[in-house]
C-alpha cells in the first residue's frame, strides 16, 4: 500500500497520549458517579432525522452516508440528541430525575487546525427530568469540579440566560434572517459589524444600544445593571432574576471564583432554552466545555421532560493539561529461568506493579543499561 495517510482532520494517538485521555476519563467517571450519575452508551451513528432534531437543518458539519436500506445516516456530531432519543425509547416510564453521563467520540466536518479535529473525544453529563435553579447549579458545579480535578488551575465558566437575548429580539420585531445575523455577530463579538447592522434597522434606540452592548457585558452580577432596557421587558426581567438565583446557588457550592456572567454567550445549538454556559482556559483560544438547559428537545422524541447538561472537549483539555497518570513502580524481569520469571511476574502484577519481561535473551548488563536513568524501574534477573 502506497497511501499510508489518514483522512484529513483525524489523528493517531500514541501510548502517552492515550494515557492522558484514559486518566482524564477515569477521574471524570469517579466524579460523575459521586453525584449519582450513571454511564450510558449510544450508537456512533444515527438517522439524520435524530441528529437534525437537535441541531436544526445545518448539514455542512455532518458526515452523512446511506445504508443499504436507503436510510440517510449521520455520524454523531454530539451526544445530547442521541441521549434524548434513547431516553424516549428506554426511559419513558422511569422515575425522574435521571442522571446520566457518557464518554464518546464525535464527528464534525470542520476545517482542521490546532484544537479543531473532525473526530474528537467528549465526556459529559445529562440531568433529565429536573427543572429549576438547583438542577442548573448542580450541573455547573460539576463542570467546575471536573476542571479542578483534572488539574486545571486557571479557567473560567461564563454563564448567561438565553431568554434575556431572545426576549430582546422578540421585542425588536426583526425578521428571522436579521435575528440570526444579530445572534451570530453577538456570539462572535463582532462589534463593528453589529453596530453597522443595528444602525440600519428600524428599532427603538435604547433597545438597539442594549443589544449592541451585549457582547462586552462580561464580569460579575454587576453587568446586569448595565442593560437597563431589560427592566422594560417582563420575560427578560424574569430571566435576569433566575440568573441571579443560579449565581447565588453556586455561592453555596463555593464555585463562584470560577464563574463570570457573559451576555454574549448564546451557544450555537438550536435546542437550548434557558441557562447556557461555556468553559475557557487562557491557554487555549477555543472553549473547553459547553452546555445549558434544553427543556424542549426530549419532547421532539415524544417524551416531555426538562433537561440540562454539558460536554467537555477532552482533546482540547489535553492540549493545556499534562494530566499524566501517576507513575507506578515498574519491574523489568530477565534471565533464562522462565518458570521462576513467570511466577515472579504474576506475583508482582497481583500486587499492582507494572511488569515487563525480557523476551530477547539479553544479559543482565544489557538490561541494567536499558533502565539506566529511569525512575521507578527495578531489574530482577533470574538465570
Amino acid at each position: 500500500m502506497r497511501n499510508r495517510q489518514i483522512p484529513k482532520g483525524l489523528r493517531d494517538l500514541l501510548p502517552d497520549e492515550v494515557k492522558v485521555i484514559r486518566n482524564m476519563e477515569k477521574k471524570a467517571a469517579q466524579l460523575f458517579s459521586s453525584y449519582a450519575y450513571e454511564e450510558v452508551m449510544t450508537p456512533t451513528f444515527e438517522y439524520l432525522e435524530v441528529i437534525e432534531a437537535g441541531r436544526g437543518s445545518r448539514r455542512e458539519d455532518l458526515f452523512l452516508f446511506v445504508d443499504r436500506e436507503g436510510g440517510i445516516l449521520s455520524l454523531r456530531p454530539e451526544v445530547t440528541g442521541s441521549i434524548a432519543r434513547m431516553a424516549s425509547i428506554h426511559l419513558h416510564d422511569a422515575d425522574f430525575p435521571r442522571r446520566l453521563f457518557y464518554m464518546a467520540n464525535v464527528f464534525r466536518h470542520v476545517q482542521p487546525q490546532l484544537a479543531q479535529y473532525r473526530e474528537f473525544r467528549q465526556t459529559g453529563v445529562e440531568l433529565l427530568g429536573a427543572e429549576g435553579i438547583w438542577a442548573d447549579a448542580e450541573v455547573i458545579n460539576i463542570a467546575v469540579k471536573l476542571l479542578e480535578i483534572m488539574g486545571l488551575k486557571s479557567f473560567k465558566i461564563s454563564i448567561n440566560q438565553l431568554p434575556i437575548f431572545n426576549s430582546l429580539l422578540d421585542e425588536s420585531g426583526l425578521n428571522s434572517e436579521d435575528r440570526s445575523l444579530v445572534r451570530q455577530l453577538v456570539e462572535e463579538k463582532d462589534l463593528v459589524e453589529l453596530y453597522r447592522l443595528l444602525e440600519g434597522l428600524d428599532i427603538d434606540d435604547e433597545l438597539k444600544d442594549t443589544i449592541a452592548a451585549l457582547p462586552v457585558l462580561h464580569g460579575g452580577l454587576e453587568v446586569i445593571k448595565r442593560i437597563p432596557y431589560v427592566e422594560k421587558n417582563r420575560k427578560a426581567s424574569a430571566a435576569v432574576e433566575e440568573l441571579i438565583k443560579i449565581y447565588d446557588a453556586l455561592k453555596l457550592y463555593g464555585a463562584t471564583s470560577h464563574i463570570v456572567v457573559d451576555m454574549g454567550v448564546l451557544r450555537n445549538l438550536d435546542y437550548y432554552t434557558g441557562l447556557v454556559f461555556e468553559g475557557y482556559s487562557p491557554d487555549l483560544g477555543y472553549g473547553l466545555l459547553g452546555g445549558g438547559r434544553y427543556d424542549n428537545l426530549l419532547g421532539q422524541f415524544g417524551l416531555s421532560c426538562p433537561a440540562t447538561g454539558f460536554a467537555l472537549h477532552m482533546d482540547r483539555l489535553a492540549l493545556v493539561l499534562p494530566c499524566r497518570e501517576e507513575e507506578r513502580d515498574h519491574y523489568l524481569l530477565g534471565g533464562g529461568d522462565f518458570p521462576s520469571l513467570i511466577a515472579q511476574a504474576e506475583k508482582l502484577r497481583k500486587q499492582g506493579y507494572i511488569v515487563e519481561m525480557d523476551l530477547g535473551g539479553h544479559s543482565q548488563a544489557e538490561l541494567e543499561k536499558k533502565i539506566e536513568g529511569k525512575e521507578n524501574w527495578t531489574l530482577i534477573y533470574l538465570d
